[in-house]
């Protein structure tokens, strides 16, 4: 594996209990991303809400955002805020560290209190140049095949 250019930083936010896609298939599998960094806050993070979010390289079926599955391949990225409750502003990251992206991203984010509007997100990647097998290998693992 080989480091293409520099690391891409993508700014947004997403509705509460929605899969929000986040597309950066370029048409190539010898070309993939690994997720370096994942933030989230809450458009008004004085406002005592309590956020999860999770990353997955494939579509879930169904929203499932408030719960984590570590053991399920395609989840590669987890957050907090304000959890376990709104009144100590605790924040969590977990990124699984041999994550690589072939194809798009899948952000989902739950809120309790899901009135306070749209949840932040800054996920960070690096372009890396792989070999065709790295690539199908990592698209099976992507879909939970592995």
């Amino acid at each position: 594996m080989k480091k293409i250019g520099e690391p891409i930083t993508m700014r947004g936010n997403t509705a509460y209990n929605t899969i929000h896609r986040i597309t950066l298939f370029d048409g190539r599998f010898d070309t993939g991303f690994r997720m370096t960094d994942f933030k989230i806050a809450p458009v008004s993070p004085t406002g005592g809400v309590e956020i999860v979010c999770k990353v997955s390289t494939a579509e879930p079926s169904s929203f499932t955002g408030a719960y984590w599955y570590w053991d399920h391949n395609e989840e590669i990225a987890w957050a907090g805020w304000g959890v376990p409750n709104a009144v100590y502003s605790g924040f969590f990251d977990n990124i699984d560290p041999e994550n690589m992206i072939i194809e798009d991203l899948f952000l989902q984010a739950y809120s309790t209190t899901g009135e306070a509007g749209p949840v932040n997100y800054e996920i960070t990647l690096q372009k890396y140049d792989i070999t065709d097998w790295e690539g199908a290998l990592a698209m099976v693992r992507n879909q939970s095949q592995g």
